[in-house]
């Protein structure tokens, strides 16, 4: 049956058909459970997805990104020609990607967002002159994740341009003290400077190096590197971009998913997920479940799809959001069974 689609698409000369082409492909190509692709596999599909790439909707590009940014199924040219993409695209191939070049993370350092900075700081490796680059271009953000990473590698010149940074940003100092905590190497770099009697190094961290208690106390006010921690979904980690790829191809239900997360007590990861399906911004969403206007909430859920037993559930965790009485979520859950709005399931978008 997908031999017969895809040999009906490729036969279609409507640009839509070439994105569902190359989706079914990528899908197809992304098996989990197929084995891995030879090399000249790897070499044919990349160079098909080059061949058509400017054609290609911004749904589908997505879609390829997200099913390949972790694996090294793709060739270098793609992963390099994913991070010139818009953020929304190119982010999983900048933070997860094996076989994007290090001279494109580097240009991408050096001349795009701090957005960009803050995903090539969260790699599971990142190479001292890329952190070096990272270090003079990025924000606190940035910086911070990059003391949270423990794949990240620090020259002498790095560590000395974050000292002299945390002289006017504590959140700096409180930062070094917890890598300096849970990692020893760095412990030591940092014990080293100190020694030459570096006029950079803070008193209280110089201080700490060698009081443990000390420096936990200092490490405890480390603020956390506040990544996309994903979901749990039968057994298998998603983050957020997989788990709108899979939604969208039908591999996982949106009521699946908002359940997950109620059950999480995760409110803003239901905002993210209804506003990504009904195509709103977050701050629209927010702004409507915070409202006292009920019959709003329950229009908009409506437009989800979700059934009565969801929406209850939603209603409870939604007053403890807002601190206030459930008391009416029984009646607010019959009206929604009775409710004569279509509700008709949209496309994720």
């Amino acid at each position: 049956m997908i031999r017969d689609r895809l040999e009906q698409l490729a036969r279609t000369r409507e640009p839509s058909a070439r994105s569902e082409l190359v989706r079914l492909l990528s899908a197809q190509y992304a098996d989990k459970l197929e084995r891995e692709p030879t090399e000249a596999e790897r070499q044919l599909f990349s160079g098909l997805v080059l061949d058509v790439f400017d054609q290609l909707d911004h749904s589908v590009r997505l879609d390829i990104v997200v099913r390949l940014a972790r694996t090294a199924r793709i060739t270098q040219p793609l992963a390099d020609r994913l991070t010139e993409e818009p953020f929304d695209v190119s982010e999983p191939v900048l933070e997860h990607s094996p076989v994007v070049s290090a001279d494109k993370l580097l240009e991408v350092s050096r001349t795009r967002s701090n957005r960009h900075r803050l995903a090539i700081a969260r790699r599971l490796h990142v190479p001292k002159d890329i952190v070096d680059t990272l270090i003079a271009r990025g924000t606190f953000p940035v910086i911070n994740a990059l003391l949270h990473n423990r794949g990240a590698e620090f020259a002498v010149r790095a560590l000395l341009a974050i000292l002299i940074l945390s002289g006017s940003d504590q959140r700096l100092l409180w930062a070094l003290a917890q890598r300096c905590a849970l990692d020893d190497g760095f412990r030591d770099d940092m014990r080293m400077i100190s020694q030459t009697d570096c006029p950079l190094m803070p008193d209280d961290l110089e201080r700490a190096l060698d009081d443990p208690q000390q420096l936990g106390r200092l490490a405890e006010r480390a603020i956390a590197d506040d990544r996309d921690a994903g979901l749990e979904v039968a057994g298998e980690q998603l983050s957020r971009h997989e788990i709108h790829i899979q939604i969208a191809s039908g591999e996982l239900s949106f009521e699946s998913i908002f359940l997950t997360l109620i059950e999480r007590k995760d409110m803003a990861g239901i905002i993210w997920l209804v506003s990504r399906h009904l195509s709103l911004r977050d701050s629209t969403v927010r702004d409507t479940f915070a409202s006292q206007a009920g019959g709003a909430v329950a229009l908009l859920m409506k437009e989800t799809g979700i059934g009565p037993k969801a929406y209850g559930r939603f209603l409870r965790l939604r007053c403890d959001w807002l601190g206030i009485n459930s008391k009416t979520v029984a009646q607010d859950v019959y009206n929604y069974r009775t409710m004569r709005h279509p509700g008709g399931r949209r496309a994720f978008n």
